[in-house]
């Protein structure tokens, strides 16, 4: 079984209630768990009410002898970011972990990283068969301000794969020594399934986005924070250049500083990604979002979506280079309704934000 939840910023088209949903999902989720509940959170801050039942299921799954466990990115301080079209590890995520879950029996684990990458999963993986995982963080902004995605499967083998990440990030506390070799399909209902996770598979994540790309026939579609894999963005501009329709949405406010770096830049790397990126957000939407700020309002076009014809890739990985090295996960699904799914739901941010 797979299901799919969409997210829309509430002042650009989104319904109210849907936080409260998200919150009673993901506590149903985990309520749910018999023997286990793992978590790989990147950001991990929600306010009182949605808080509410997300931790009244953690705390009671664990008293109730489920093995609960969260893994969440270490803080890291900001300098050096913005050079590397990143932002730091969110402030607050460990005090918050601590304060509403340091009594319980639920096991919490800081995962530090190498200068300038992040522990960025977003997944929860539930008695090694159910998934969720997507491109949202669990935060206030992120299910009210914020474009994202979340993705369900039940399957033995999928959540296989989830378990030995989230093992190798809880028993090393790093995220360097995870994701080697973690990769495969699977056929879940109709659909093919593929999964990889960096750092360890990252370079072949940006391979397989531009397999993806340079085999595209019929239908090109990306919703992304960011594009600055230089691969990649060399094959959409080479898709455009040969007549392939592209369409979509990116965050101007992040890539913007980038692009603009690129621009000052005398290297030739550097002036052929901002030739391809003009040829590329040509085509594309870009929502205004806030600058980044710590304690500021975050309400970036978060998604990390990319459809050709009929396959999805989908997860925490940003189509970045910066990416590959981080601790990250991707799905790749080939299902002709869910490929149609995401394409009309960034269809519709496309007008949305065309609009204004």
């Amino acid at each position: 079984m797979t299901e799919i939840t969409l997210l829309r910023d509430i002042t650009h088209g989104g319904r109210i209630a849907q936080p409260a949903r998200i919150a009673a999902r993901l506590a149903a989720f985990v309520g749910a768990a018999r023997t286990s509940a793992h978590l790989a959170v990147y950001d991990f801050r929600l306010g009182d009410e949605l808080a509410e039942p997300v931790v009244a299921a953690l705390t009671e799954a664990a008293a109730n002898g489920v093995d609960v466990r969260i893994a969440y990115d270490a803080s890291k301080p900001a300098t050096g970011f913005a050079k590397l079209g990143a932002d730091p590890a969110p402030p607050g995520t460990a005090q918050w972990l601590h304060s509403r879950l340091g009594e319980s029996k639920v096991g919490l684990r800081p995962v530090t990283t190498p200068s300038g990458q992040l522990m960025h999963d977003k997944y929860v993986v539930v008695d090694g068969r159910r998934v969720w995982t997507g491109s949202t963080n669990f935060t206030d902004d992120a299910w009210t301000r914020q474009e994202n995605n979340v993705v369900r499967i039940d399957s033995t083998a999928l959540g296989a794969a989830f378990e030995r990440d989230f093992e190798q990030l809880w028993e090393s506390g790093d995220i360097r020594r995870t994701g080697l070799g973690d990769r495969g399909t699977i056929t879940v209902g109709s659909a093919a399934v593929s999964w990889s996770f960096a750092p360890g598979e990252g370079p072949a994540m940006d391979s397989d986005l531009v397999a993806m790309v340079s085999g595209v026939r019929n239908r090109l579609v990306i919703a992304s924070m960011v594009v600055t894999s230089h691969a990649l963005l060399s094959a959409l501009a080479r898709a455009v250049d040969a007549g392939v329709g592209l369409s979509g949405m990116f965050d101007a406010g992040q890539m913007g500083p980038i692009a603009r770096a690129w621009a000052r830049s005398r290297s030739a790397a550097s002036a052929q990604a901002l030739a391809d990126w003009t040829t590329v957000s040509a085509r594309l939407v870009g929502k205004k979002s806030t600058p980044y700020t710590p304690t500021g309002v975050h309400d970036f076009m978060h998604l990390k979506v990319l459809v050709c014809d009929d396959t999805v890739a989908t997860g925490s990985y940003n189509f970045s280079a910066n990416a590959e090295a981080n601790a990250e996960n991707q799905l790749r699904i080939t299902a002709p309704a869910i490929a149609d799914k995401y394409a009309a739901f960034v269809a519709t941010l496309v007008r949305a934000y065309g609009r204004a």
